[in-house]
């Protein structure tokens, strides 16, 4: 196959590179508008969930604020000492939910009750302002004269724990303004809080994570969740409670196919198209190239046939007029093939065309082509040669090849040829006629045996 051959038949696979190129930056493209597209949707959806989770949490918060409000609110007005009411009202606010651990009151920051009691016996005479831990917090609580919520903490009894800590001021009669009198705080169970109120790892489809601790928002640790989640958040909302806030935040679950759809559903999709249609192309490429190839080739011996021996003849004879290079061209028709077809029959003729062309395949170069060009007929062409004596030298070595013995099932079969040549630009430098002068030459040669020796048709 020579270069403008091979050019001719890279050309549908360059055309199919390129289409994949377009194809891969059409799909890109497309991916990119269906990512913000999809990014978009899923923000606002991701702010729908937390939004819905804000105002879940913050009901919960302020429903157990405003049930401890009503033990602040009688210490405010009957400050002295009176555990039993105190006991029946935090009884009360214990039973009116179920995110409260414990209850406490701290007279002069030093806690003298603690409701229930039972498991909490540890807590009682703790002098907040001893305390390194937690005296901030109170401090915080004291200077702020509203209620502070610290945490999440573990608890002693397990779990993760809120402190909703206020101070109480009263008003004693005489007294101009108001008195600080101490401190209630009231436990929240943190993960009964946030089960409560919808919060888990997955919320449809979006990972939760809440960041503040101990009410410091942005600045805080985490509350609930990992950092990286919140990091990679695409929503972000403030919890609003007093005196502090927390921030929660959503991202999509990576692991649900929903996630994933979104994000590559146009790679998805564009490429298996371009996978099948580059496979399509090239079976078409294939087939188109097969098609050609046996409209080129004898489908008997495989060799070139007449329309492509032409075709490259006139390529050679194209050649000479920037190379100078002169070639033969020669005319094959075997003898007495008619006689082997009615003798061995069909399939015997076939066989010794097909041995024919194999020997004849042989004996030339690589450079050459040999084309079976009719019914037993064959023809040589071979670049490079420049006179009918180098020619005829070449009809010896084809005839001395033909000569040598063959046999079709165990029968003798004896090959022989008439051979005509004609050399170009010699002879002619038309490619039609130069052929005539190949045909005439050899129907000489057959003429020639025939008076020798009598061979017939």
């Amino acid at each position: 196959m020579n270069y403008s051959q091979r050019r001719h038949r890279l050309i549908p696979y360059a055309v199919i590179a390129l289409l994949i190129l377009v194809g891969v930056g059409i799909t890109e493209s497309l991916q990119k508008v269906v990512t913000d597209r999809t990014f978009q949707l899923q923000r606002t959806e991701a702010f729908g969930v937390i939004s819905q989770l804000r105002a879940q949490l913050e009901s919960e918060i302020n429903s157990v604020l405003y049930l401890s409000s009503g033990l602040i609110s009688y210490v405010t007005v009957q400050p002295r000492n009176d555990p039993e009411q105190w006991k029946a009202l935090a009884a009360e606010i214990v039973r009116g939910t179920e995110h409260v651990r414990n209850i406490g009151l701290a007279p002069d920051n030093v806690i003298s009750f603690v409701y229930p009691l039972h498991g909490n016996e540890a807590a009682l005479g703790l002098d907040y302002r001893k305390n390194e831990k937690q005296w901030p917090a109170v401090k915080k609580a004291i200077d702020s004269g509203g209620m502070v919520l610290a945490g999440p903490l573990k608890l002693v009894q397990g779990g993760l724990g809120l402190i909703a800590r206020t101070p109480i001021f009263t008003h004693p009669e005489g007294v101009e303004g108001s008195r600080y009198w101490g401190l209630s705080s009231v436990v929240l169970d943190a993960d009964s809080l946030f089960r409560s109120s919808g919060i888990q790892n997955d919320v449809s489809g979006y990972v939760i994570a809440i960041k503040g601790r101990d009410g410091a928002g942005e600045s805080g640790d985490m509350v609930f969740g990992s950092a990286d989640i919140y990091d990679q958040a695409i929503a972000k909302m403030r919890i609003s409670f007093p005196n502090g806030h927390w921030i929660i935040a959503a991202k999509p679950n990576a692991t649900s196919g929903a996630f994933w759809m979104g994000q590559y559903v146009a790679r998805i999709v564009g490429y298996s198209f371009l996978i099948v249609l580059t496979v399509l192309l090239i079976i078409l490429v294939r087939l188109y190239h097969a098609s050609e190839g046996e409209a080129m080739h004898d489908h008997l011996t495989g060799l070139p046939n007449r329309r492509l021996m032409i075709e490259r003849i006139n390529q050679l004879a194209g050649l000479h007029e920037r190379t100078d290079i002169s070639f033969a061209l020669y005319f094959i028709d075997l003898n007495k093939f008619k006689e082997i077809n009615d003798n061995l029959g069909h399939s015997a003729g076939d066989a010794v065309l097909i041995e024919v062309g194999r020997r004849l395949k042989n004996i030339v170069r690589s450079s050459d082509t040999v084309a079976r060009t009719g019914g037993d007929e064959f023809m040589v062409l071979q670049p490079g040669v420049k006179s009918v004596t180098a020619a005829e030298s070449v009809i010896g070595k084809i005839e001395r090849a033909l000569a040598e013995p063959f046999q079709y099932m165990f029968s003798p079969v004896e090959i022989s040829a008439a051979i005509g040549v004609a050399i170009y630009p010699n002879d002619s430098d038309t490619v039609d006629k130069l052929i005539m002068i190949a045909d005439d030459r050899m129907y000489d040669r057959k003429a020639e045996q025939k008076q020798k020796v009598g061979f017939v048709e």
